[in-house]
This record gives C-alpha cells, sequence and structure tokens, in this order.
C-alpha cells in the first residue's frame, strides 16, 4: 500500500492566515496539522507494510514542506504540482492521478492534508483490504443535520454500499458525511482517467466519488471518535480544543 496526502491546496477560506503558510502547516496546539496525519500512518506500519508516502504540494509552498520534512525528519516524498496561485492549481482529482501516474501499481490510502480525526485508521484499512477491488470511504456521523448541510452526506445500504453522496444538501437525508480519506485498490484507478477525460472541474474529490457510485461499487467505514475539517477558522479553533498530538487529551 502507498499514501498520498493531498496538501496542494491554497486555504483561501482561512486568509490571511494562510497567505505565507500551507493550510496543513498551520499549527494546532503547536503542531503542524500534517504531523497528525503522519502520526496516523505511523500507526498504520505496525499492521500494514506501506511502502512510501507522497505529499503534494504546490509551487508557492514547496520549499516549506521541504523544510518541515527535514525538521521533523519525516520520510516521504513531497511531490511539487507546479503551481503558484489558487487558479492554477490542479485540484484534488489531478492532484492524485498526479500522484499515482509515475508508479508501478499498488493500492493507495488518500488523506486530504486539511482532516484531523481520531481514529487510527486500522480498521478502515482492514475493512478496505476486505472489499478489494472496490473502492472505500471514510465516513463520519456528525450528528446533527445543520452540520450536515455544510458537507458531502451519504446514505448507505445494508451492506454499507454507498448509494448517494450529495454535496451540501439543503435538507440532508442523513447526518453521515463522507470525508476526505479514501482507499483506492490499484483496480479502481481506471476510473480517475475516464473521469477527467470528462469533467473539467476537479477540484471536489466529493464529486468523483458523486460520480464513482454510479460506475462502481464504492464502500463506506464508519469513523470513530472525533473529526475536524479545518476548512474556517472556527474549525481551526475547535480543533485546538480536541486534538493534541502526544499527550491524547480532549
Amino acid at each position: 500500500m502507498k499514501v498520498v496526502i493531498l496538501a496542494a491546496g491554497y486555504g483561501t477560506r482561512l486568509y490571511p492566515l494562510t497567505i505565507n503558510t500551507p493550510k496543513p502547516l498551520l499549527l494546532v496546539n503547536n503542531e503542524p496539522i500534517i504531523n497528525f496525519l503522519i502520526r496516523k500512518i505511523e500507526v498504520l506500519k505496525k499492521y500494514f507494510f506501506i511502502e512510501k508516502i507522497k505529499i503534494i504540494s504546490n509551487n508557492k509552498f514547496y520549499q516549506q514542506f521541504e523544510e518541515w520534512k527535514e525538521k521533523y525528519k519525516i520520510n516521504a516524498v513531497i511531490l511539487n504540482d507546479g503551481s503558484n496561485t489558487p487558479e492554477e492549481r490542479r485540484g484534488a482529482i489531478r492532484a492524485i492521478k498526479f500522484a499515482i501516474e509515475d508508479d508501478d501499481g499498488g493500492d493507495w490510502l488518500v488523506m486530504g492534508g486539511d482532516n484531523l480525526f481520531e481514529d487510527d485508521l486500522v480498521g478502515f484499512v482492514d475493512y478496505s483490504f476486505k472489499h478489494k477491488p472496490y473502492p472505500c470511504v471514510g465516513i463520519y456521523d456528525v450528528k446533527k443535520k445543520d452540520l450536515a448541510t455544510r458537507l458531502g452526506v451519504v446514505k448507505l445500504n445494508y451492506r454499507k454500499r454507498i448509494i448517494e453522496l450529495v454535496e451540501k444538501p439543503p435538507q440532508p437525508a442523513t447526518t453521515l458525511s463522507a470525508t476526505c480519506i479514501y482507499f483506492f485498490p490499484h483496480q479502481s484507478l481506471r476510473f480517475l482517467d475516464t473521469f477527467l477525460a470528462c469533467h473539467t472541474h476537479t477540484d471536489a474529490s466529493g464529486k468523483y466519488i458523486e460520480w464513482l457510485i454510479k460506475k462502481t461499487k464504492v464502500y463506506g467505514y464508519l469513523l470513530k471518535g472525533e473529526w475536524v475539517d479545518i476548512g474556517h477558522k472556527d474549525s481551526l479553533q475547535e480543533a485546538e480544543k480536541k486534538f493534541f498530538l502526544e499527550r491524547g487529551e480532549k
């Protein structure tokens, strides 16, 4: 298995905090957000063979990620997508394609660089391997429908297969939200090319999943514990209260 962390966005909703700092390198309790993800990967290595880690940055923040990698002694490849402005960005789906196109196969765990969550992902990856060759998405129950209106809401059937995904529905059918945590088996990667050939708006990964569930089976796995999508300043403040890298406090 290989891992890619999507970190090439510009975090415009968090301006001015992210004008000169990429969102994954913003601090939560004195630790860069991305460090929380690296810790999850270290836990996964105890149970699964992880061949490599790739982190996709943009040209504007590429050097900052290289400096972060050196400071924390991170064994990962930093990829530069070549963009310098939000208008030039590849978008999440093209970024995934960019990360995997020079590799020789294998399964991929994909994580958004701006997500904080408590689940150790061991159960998620185990579940995903059992459901190969189909993709799997990490699902979180936000429990309140007013919160679900700001997210990608999913419906699962009795087999935990995703049968519907709606982005920011005014009247959510459930409180289950799709997170930016994906497992794409090697056999499922061919769908990326099909999607990219007929879609120009490729920034929202949820749109890809919405399309993908119509082409193949996609399964959902309910994550445990807290989850925060760092999109606005209030979510950054919420994360400060909930996540502590070393102490495990809440």
